[in-house]
């Protein structure tokens, strides 16, 4: 059993015995991901603290520039964002607050959201996106997209 599908199964003593055995805290799979990113998106705590004390590197993104803080942020696991808050960039911190404020996760976050984001803020915003596009750069389109997407998702609720 790979470390990944050890994460993936939530297998604790399996994944202290992997790394323990010398296993790679930070190998990539086919999308950019870790271990530890994974244990992030499933909300799984006491695995990324296995791993982060096994050298684990929180802030390691994946294809879409997204690092551990972001994916436990838009999975709405605010202990683990917690814990991977204060390794983050002032940009990606920014990111996690925002995500948690608009609650992706809406059985473990208040339902009032905040207020929506100024017009300007909103222009800046795309403007920023499509010229980093232009660029060459996918990854602030991709963000604005799945923020926009959050938002939605919450007015709906």
């Amino acid at each position: 059993m790979s470390l990944f599908d050890a994460v993936v199964v939530g297998d604790l003593s399996r994944v202290e015995a992997l790394l323990a055995g010398g296993a790679d805290p930070n190998p990539f799979d086919s999308e950019g991901r870790t271990p530890l990113m994974i244990a992030a998106e499933r909300g799984e705590e006491q695995l990324a603290r296995v791993l982060l004390a096994a050298g684990a590197d929180p802030t390691l993104t994946d294809r879409l520039g997204e690092s551990a803080l972001t994916k436990a942020a838009a999975h709405g696991h605010r202990q683990l964002a917690a814990l991977f808050y204060p390794h983050a960039s002032p940009d990606e911190q920014d990111m996690a607050r925002t995500l948690l404020q608009v609650g992706t996760d809406f059985f473990s976050m208040p339902r009032q959201a905040p207020p929506p984001p100024s017009g300007m803020m909103r222009k800046l915003a795309s403007a920023t996106a499509y010229v980093s596009q232009k660029l060459g750069d996918d990854v602030p389109t991709q963000r604005l997209e799945r923020l926009e997407r959050a938002q939605k998702n919450h007015k709906k609720s």
